[in-house]
């Protein structure tokens, strides 16, 4: 079954624009984040840890992707962003605080509405052209964010 799911996925993204990958992984964040909340909320503890871990996953992808080389400054402040998320997300876990959940959903809503603004504006696409993916490679892609 999970084979079928990972094939899905793969097939899901294909042919999507660099921009639209991205905010598919903020969407992705935000959702598990919402989840996770309300587990807590709940006192369903275990799903709470389970999607707080899938939210840390997309933020560490987002982290992990980022080219500084050619995103420069622009994409070194988005780096520092994503590892205050990641450490904000492991306090959250720990102590299944829905506060510090808020201030990572909060974050991530700003910036994904950066994103939207791009693929809405005239911006899309000169920001997809200036994404760059990692050549020759099957791994995640390399978002390159310009100044």
């Amino acid at each position: 079954m999970k084979k079928g799911a990972d094939a899905y996925r793969n097939i899901n993204t294909m042919g999507m624009s660099q921009l639209d990958l991205i905010l598919t992984v903020y969407r992705g964040a935000l959702d598990y984040l919402q989840l996770a909340k309300k587990g807590f909320a709940e006192e369903r503890f275990d799903g709470g840890r389970e999607n707080c871990e899938k939210a840390r996953k997309c933020l560490v992808h987002l982290y992990a992707t980022l080219d500084i080389e050619k995103g420069q400054a622009i994409a070194r402040q988005l780096g520092q962003l994503y590892a205050f998320m990641i450490e904000r997300l492991d306090l959250a876990l720990a102590s299944k605080s829905s506060r510090d959940i808020d201030d990572i959903i909060g974050i991530l809503t700003t910036l994904k509405e950066g994103w939207d603004g791009l693929k809405a504006g005239d911006a899309a696409p000169a920001a997809e052209n200036s994404m760059a993916t990692s050549p020759a490679s099957s791994g995640p892609a390399r978002i390159t964010l310009s100044a």
